[in-house]
């Protein structure tokens, strides 16, 4: 979780001593995105999609519970983020590789583990409108990671990324057609980047390249991919 109100530990602590609340209601906190990481962990650890689905909604639960801790601090301008589309990431694609063609998109992401993040993006999106009716002073800010990233699949040109490597790690190992290798991920000793990062998509398996987070970054700062774009609450 980001604000501007200094240490976010330290932010807390006042908070919860009833200080620290006029900056608590001048800064945009970025809440997540939450999630991923377990459902990814469910995934990587021979565990099923229909296992890792079942805890969706406890997962949007405990996100929509930390939403309204902030909200009742003073917190008044937050921006939830949706997850990946886990079926185009390069761990999942890897551990979950299917020798079927049926089971992946025209784009080579994995059909079932992307329905997993449109469940629980869906879910996410029909608890943020209702704490939008709850606490109508609050300005709840539903950002996106899983469109975009399908824009940068199906039209990478427009984005000066690199068609042919899409779904390519950056910085991994194993070659195609992920260069992922869960003994030799990025930062371990002999692994190293591709030559050009800014025209990747994937950097290290699970994160994207700085070039693809600045194009999400612009769309939550203008739109599309932010409901409302961050700097139309921003402007007074």
């Amino acid at each position: 979780m980001i604000s501007s109100c200094g240490s976010r530990n330290s932010s807390l602590r006042s908070a919860r001593v009833g200080q620290g609340t006029d900056c608590f209601r001048s800064s945009l906190f970025v809440m997540g995105e939450f999630g991923a990481n377990d459902y990814r962990s469910f995934l990587v650890s021979n565990r099923t999609v229909e296992q890792a689905t079942a805890y969706v909604p406890q997962i949007v639960d405990t996100i929509s519970q930390g939403l309204e801790v902030l909200i009742r601090h003073g917190a008044k301008y937050i921006v939830v983020p949706d997850i990946f589309p886990l079926g185009c990431v390069p761990t999942v694609l890897t551990k979950l590789a299917s020798p079927n063609k049926v089971d992946y998109y025209r784009n080579g992401c994995l059909k079932s583990a992307n329905r997993l993040g449109r469940y629980h993006n869906s879910l996410l999106r029909q608890r943020i409108k209702l704490l939008r009716h709850k606490y109508p002073h609050a300005k709840i800010i539903a950002a996106e990671y899983y469109r975009p990233v399908l824009a940068f699949l199906d039209m990478p040109g427009h984005f000066g990324l690199n068609s042919n490597t899409t779904l390519l790690t950056c910085c991994g190992a194993g070659g195609p057609p992920y260069n992922y290798d869960f003994n030799s991920e990025c930062g371990w000793p002999g692994v190293m980047a591709c030559a050009d990062p800014s025209q990747a998509l994937q950097w290290d398996g699970f994160h994207l390249t700085e070039s693809a987070y600045r194009a999400v970054a612009d769309g939550w700062l203008h739109g599309p991919y932010a409901d409302p774009p961050i700097m139309h609450v921003a402007r007074p």
